[in-house]
C-alpha cells in the first residue's frame, strides 16, 4: 500500500506534463519514474532513511489532496472496468494476484541479489550516494535506478524482510494485460492480445519477484514500449511523451536497453515532432542525463560506468582504478561463456565463439538458440506488415550491442519475449477459444514451484545457488521471507584503516556478500585483487560516509 500511495501522489504530480488522459495504471508507472529521479538526487546529499521516508509520505499525501477528484474519478472507472470484464478473466485476476503476493514472500533466488543487490540498497539507506563505493567491491558500482527506487520502498531501518517493487511491477502489469485480453474479445486486434498475453511467460517472471532484480522491470516495460510505438507508427495518437519517458525510464534501470533509442527517434522523424516536442525532450534529457552522470561519478568516477569514454576528463581522488574498469569490462564477456577466461575467448574466432555460446548449458543454451530462431523466422511476419519492420531493426541493433558486449541470456529477454508474444498473437488471433485456456495454463503454472520443492540443478547458472526452490511457507503469510537466500556468519577483517565484515568460509565465488552489516565485502575478492592486483580499497578519510579510493600496493 506504501508503494501504490507514494506512485499515487507523484504519478499525479507527473501526469499533467506527459498524458493528461491516462489511466491509473500509467499514472502508477509516472509515480515510479518520478520516484526514482526524485531519489537520485536525494541521495547525493544524503540517505534514503526514515527522514525521507516522512517527507516523502508528506509529499505524496499533499499531492494525491490536491488531486483528490481526479483520483476518485480514476478509482471508479477503475472499479468499472473490473465489473465489465469477463468472469473467467476476474477469476483469473484473483488467483494471479494471489500467486504475485506468495511469490513476493518468499526468498530470492538471484545470484545477483547475494552479491550486490542487498549491499548497494544498504548503502544508500545508510548514507545515500557514496564517492568511491566501487573500490569496494566493482559490481557496487553497476547500481541501477531500480536498487535506488527499491531504497524508497524496503524500510530498511525497520525490516531486511520487504522485498516488495517487483511484486508491485508485476501486478499492475498484470492487471493492465487482463485489461487488454478483455478488450480483445471485443476488438480482435492482434496488439491488445499481444499485452494480454504477458503472464503467459509467469513461470519466467515469477523467478524474479522476490528479489529487487531490475530485469524484471525491463522485461515487462519494454513490450509496453513495442506496443506504443506500434499502435503510433502508422497513425500518430500523441504519445511521444509517453514513449520517451518509458524509454528513459528503462535506460536508467539498465544502460544495456540504450539502442531502445531508435524507437522515439524514429516516431520523432516520421511524424516530425520535433518542432512540438523539443522543449519536452530537452527538460528530461538534461534532467536524466545530468542525474545518471552524477550517480556514476560519485560511485565510481567514471560517467558511463564501467565504459572509459570521457574518464579522462575527470580524475578525482575516488576514481576506480583503470585496472579494475578493465577486469570489469573482461567479466561482463566472460559471464556469457562458462568455463573460459577471457584470453581465451579472445582467442576463438568469430564462428568457435558463436558456437560455444551457443551450446552454452543449461537456461543459457535454450534462450540463446531461442533468440537466434526467432531472429531468423520473425521477418515472415514483417513481409506482412511493414510496421514491424523498425522494430526488427530495433532487435538486430540490440542483439548485435549486446551480443559483442555481453551476451547473457537474461539481457535477450525483452526480445525474446516479444517476438514470442506476437508470434502467439497472430497464431491465436483467428482461434481465440483457445486463447483463455493457454493463458490460464501458462500464467497459473507458476504455482507448481510455490507448493513444491523443485529441483533446478541442470538449469541454474551458478553453482553458488542450491539445488531446489523454496517453495511457499505459511509463515510468510504474517512475516516474507528474509532477503537473503543465504544466512552467512561473518567475521570482523581489518584492511588498512578500516574494518569490514566478510562471509565465513565463502571462498569459491568470492563475489558473495550476503545481508552482512557495513561495510561488508568478500575477503577472498579482496586478496585476490591484491595479489594480482596490486590494488585494495581504503577509506578517504575515517568516516565511512566519505566514501573509498583505491590504494596501489607494492608487488
Amino acid at each position: 500500500m506504501y508503494i501504490f500511495w507514494i506512485c499515487l501522489g507523484m504519478g499525479m504530480l507527473i501526469q499533467p506534463f506527459v498524458q493528461k488522459n491516462s489511466n491509473l495504471f500509467f499514472v502508477l508507472l509516472f509515480g515510479l519514474f518520478g520516484e526514482m529521479m526524485l531519489i537520485h538526487f536525494f541521495a547525493i546529499w544524503l540517505p534514503i532513511n526514515e527522514i525521507f521516508y516522512g517527507a516523502n509520505f508528506l509529499f505524496a499525501s499533499f499531492i494525491i489532496l490536491i488531486r483528490f477528484q481526479t483520483i476518485k474519478t480514476q478509482l471508479k472507472s477503475c472499479f468499472a472496468e473490473w465489473e465489465s470484464w469477463k468472469i473467467p478473466i476476474q477469476i483469473l485476476g484473483v488467483l494471479l494476484t494471489t500467486l504475485i503476493l506468495m511469490q513476493s514472500a518468499t526468498k530470492p533466488f538471484i545470484v545477483d541479489n547475494e552479491t550486490y543487490y542487498i549491499q548497494t540498497i544498504k548503502w544508500l539507506n545508510e548514507f545515500g550516494l557514496v564517492k568511491g563505493l566501487a573500490n569496494l567491491h566493482f559490481f557496487f558500482g553497476q547500481m541501477s535506478g531500480w536498487h535506488l527506487l527499491q531504497s524508497g520502498f524496503n524500510f530498511g531501518f525497520i525490516s531486511n524482510s520487504l522485498n516488495d517493487l517487483n511484486g508491485f511491477m508485476m501486478l499492475i502489469f498484470t492487471f493492465f494485460s487482463l485489461h487488454h485480453l478483455n478488450r480483445f474479445f471485443q476488438s480482435r486486434i492482434t496488439m491488445d492480445l499481444f499485452l494480454g498475453l504477458i503472464p503467459v511467460g509467469n513461470l519466467f517472471f515469477f523467478q524474479f519477484l522476490s528479489a529487487p532484480s531490475p530485469d524484471l522491470p525491463v522485461f515487462l516495460i519494454s513490450q509496453l514500449i513495442f506496443y506504443l510505438f506500434y499502435k503510433n507508427f502508422i497513425d500518430y495518437q500523441g504519445e511521444f511523451k509517453l514513449l520517451l519517458l518509458l524509454v528513459i525510464f528503462l535506460i536508467f534501470i539498465k544502460i544495456t536497453v540504450l539502442p531502445l533509442l531508435i524507437l522515439p527517434l524514429v516516431l520523432l522523424i516520421r511524424h516530425q515532432l520535433f518542432k512540438i516536442e523539443w522543449r519536452f525532450m530537452m527538460l528530461i534529457a538534461l534532467m536524466s542525463i545530468s542525474l545518471y552522470f552524477l550517480k556514476n561519478y560519485i560511485i565510481s568516477g567514471y560517467l558511463i560506468y564501467p565504459i572509459s569514454i570521457f574518464s579522462s576528463l575527470l580524475n578525482p581522488d575516488w576514481k576506480l582504478s583503470p585496472e579494475m574498469a578493465k577486469f570489469m569490462m573482461q567479466n561482463m564477456k566472460v559471464d556469457s561463456l562458462t568455463g573460459l577466461d577471457f584470453e581465451e575467448i579472445q582467442r576463438q574466432s568469430f564462428f568457435e565463439y558463436f558456437k560455444n555460446w551457443l551450446l552454452e548449458p543449461g537456461l543459457r543454451s535454450v534462450f540463446n538458440k531461442l533468440i537466434i530462431l526467432l531472429l531468423l523466422i520473425f521477418p515472415i511476419w514483417i513481409r506482412k506488415n511493414k510496421t514491424l519492420f523498425w522494430l526488427y531493426i530495433y532487435a538486430l541493433v540490440q542483439f548485435g550491442v549486446l551480443y559483442f558486449t555481453s551476451p547473457q541470456y537474461r539481457f535477450f529477454m525483452p526480445l525474446i519475449t516479444g517476438m514470442s508474444l506476437y508470434i502467439l498473437a497472430k497464431l491465436l488471433l483467428n482461434n481465440s477459444k483457445f486463447v483463455l485456456p493457454i493463458f490460464g495454463f501458462f500464467g497459473l503454472i507458476a504455482l507448481i514451484p510455490l507448493l513444491f520443492s523443485i529441483n533446478v540443478s541442470n538449469i541454474k547458472n551458478s553453482n553458488f545457488m542450491p539445488d531446489k526452490l523454496e517453495p511457499y511457507r505459511l509463515r510468510n503469510v504474517i512475516v516474507p521471507a528474509n532477503i537473503s537466500l543465504h544466512q552467512f556468519e561473518y567475521e570482523k577483517v581489518r584492511e588498512g584503516n578500516f574494518e569490514y565484515n566478510s562471509p565465513i568460509g565463502e571462498t569459491e565465488f568470492f563475489w558473495i556478500t550476503g545481508d552482512g552489516e557495513l561495510p561488508c565485502v568478500n575477503q577472498s575478492m579482496l586478496e585476490y585483487f591484491k595479489k594480482w592486483y596490486h590494488v585494495r580499497p581504503q577509506l578517504r578519510t575515517g568516516n565511512l560516509e566519505d566514501g573509498f579510493y583505491a590504494e596501489k600496493i607494492n608487488k
